[in-house]
C-alpha cells in the first residue's frame, strides 16, 4: 500500500500543480504589463519573466516526459518534480523581497504580495498529497517575504497578516492532506473487497479452484482464441468414483478433505499458466488445457488417473483408496462447431468411462471412432 499511494500522491500532486504552474507562467508579464511596471524597468521585468516562464516550461516538459521516466526513474523524476516547483517558490519569494528592500518598488508591493498571498493559499490545498514538500513549500514562500516586511519600516504591519496566512494555510494543508489520505485507505479497502468478492464469485470456496461459472466463461474465451489461431483445444471432465461413499462412511468433513486432496493433485498435473481447473460441481472438477492436443491430453488423463489411484487419501486413521473416471475431448475449433457441443462431447466420454467400469480414461473421439467401425 505504501508504494501505491507514493505513485497516486505523485501523480495526483503533477495534475494538482499544473494550474500554478499555467499561472507562474503568465502572471509576471500581466503584472507588469497592467502595472505599467515593464516601462519603468524594462531589464528587471525581462529577467523574472524570463525566469517564471522557463521553469514553467521546464515544469511542462517534466510533466510530458512522466508517461516515459516514471516508471523507469521514479525517484528521479520526483526529486526533478520538487527541485523546479522549489524553483518557483524561490523565484516568486525573490521577487517580492527585492521588491520590498527597493524603494523604487514600492508602489507595485501590495500588487505583488496579493499574488504571493493567493499562490500560499492555493498551494495549501493542490499540492497536499505532499505534506513534507507543501509545508516547505509554504516556508518558503512566507517567511521571506515576512522578514522583509519586518525590516521595512513602511510595511512592518504586514508581517502579522503574513505569520497568520502563513500559519493558517499550514494547519489547511494538515487538514486536506488527513481527509486526502483517509480518502485513499477507503479507496484502497474497497477495491481489496472488491477483489475479494471477484474472487469469490469466480472460485470455489471449499478447494480454492474456480467454479463451473467461470469454467464455462473461460472455455468461451478458450474456444474463440483457439478457432482464431487455428491451433487444438482439449478437456478433460474428471469424476470421484463412488465418492457418495466416502461421505457415507466418514463424513461430510472427511470428504470436504478429499476433494481437496484430490483438487491439489490436479494442480500439481495441470500446472501450465494457461491450463485452468475448476470444480463442475459434486465430486466431478473439468480442466481446459489450450494449446493441447488429442495424445497429449490422454497422457495427462492417464497421469492423472495413476497418482490418484497409486497413492492412498491418508488422514490421522483413515486410509481411503481413490479412483477416478476421466472424459477426455480435443478438437480445432471452426464455425461449424460451438463449445457448448465440445462440453458435451466430454461429459459424454466420462459417463462412458463411468459405464465401463470406473478407474479409467475414456476419449470422445475414440468412442466416435469405435461407433463408426461398428456401423
Amino acid at each position: 500500500m505504501d508504494q501505491q499511494f507514493i505513485k497516486r500522491s505523485d501523480m495526483d500532486f503533477l495534475n494538482r500543480s499544473m494550474p500554478g504552474v499555467l499561472l507562474y507562467a503568465v502572471i509576471w508579464p500581466l503584472l507588469a504589463w497592467s502595472t505599467e511596471l515593464y516601462l519603468f524597468d524594462p531589464t528587471f521585468t525581462l529577467i523574472f519573466a524570463c525566469v517564471f516562464m522557463g521553469i514553467s516550461l521546464l515544469r511542462f516538459i517534466h510533466a510530458l516526459s512522466t508517461r516515459f521516466i516514471y516508471k523507469l526513474y521514479p525517484d528521479a523524476w520526483r526529486t526533478l518534480l520538487f527541485f523546479l516547483a522549489f524553483s518557483q517558490a524561490a523565484s516568486l519569494s525573490t521577487l517580492v523581497v527585492l521588491m520590498i528592500n527597493q524603494s523604487a518598488y514600492h508602489q507595485w508591493v501590495i500588487t505583488a504580495l496579493l499574488i504571493l498571498l493567493t499562490v500560499i493559499s492555493g498551494a495549501a490545498s493542490s499540492l497536499a498529497p505532499k505534506l513534507k514538500f507543501t509545508q516547505s513549500y509554504l516556508a518558503l514562500l512566507s517567511i521571506p517575504g515576512a522578514v522583509a516586511c519586518f525590516y521595512s519600516e513602511e510595511f512592518r504591519y504586514l508581517v502579522p497578516l503574513f505569520i497568520a496566512c502563513w500559519l493558517y494555510s499550514m494547519f489547511s494543508a494538515q487538514r486536506i492532506f488527513s481527509e486526502y489520505l483517509r480518502a485513499f485507505v477507503v479507496e484502497h479497502k474497497l477495491k481489496d473487497h472488491q477483489k475479494e468478492l471477484e474472487r469469490l464469485n469466480h472460485t470455489d470456496p471449499l478447494t480454492g479452484i474456480y467454479n463451473r461459472q467461470y469454467f464455462d466463461d473461460a472455455l468461451s474465451i478458450q474456444w474463440d482464441l483457439a478457432s482464431r489461431a487455428n491451433t487444438h483445444l482439449s478437456i478433460l471432465f474428471l469424476d470421484l468414483d463412488f465418492f457418495k461413499r466416502v461421505n457415507d462412511q466418514h463424513g461430510h468433513l472427511m470428504g470436504d478433505k478429499v476433494l481437496c486432496y484430490a483438487a491439489n493433485l490436479l494442480k500439481d498435473k495441470a500446472k501450465r499458466k494457461s491450463d485452468m481447473i475448476a470444480r463442475y460441481g459434486g465430486e466431478e472438477f473439468a480442466i481446459i488445457l489450450p494449446t493441447t492436443a488429442h495424445q497429449d491430453a490422454m497422457e495427462l488423463a492417464e497421469s492423472i488417473r495413476e497418482s490418484l489411484h497409486g497413492h492412498d487419501f491418508i488422514e490421522g486413521d483413515v486410509h481411503i483408496r481413490l479412483t477416478i473416471s476421466i472424459g477426455v475431448n480435443s478438437t480445432q475449433p471452426n464455425k461449424q462447431q460451438n463449445w457448448l457441443s465440445f462440453l458435451d462431447q466430454a461429459d459424454q466420454a466420462l459417463y462412458q468411462a463411468k459405464a465401463s467400469g470406473r478407474n479409467c480414461v475414456v476419449s470422445y473421439l475414440d468412442t466416435v471412432c469405435d461407433i463408426s467401425r461398428v456401423t
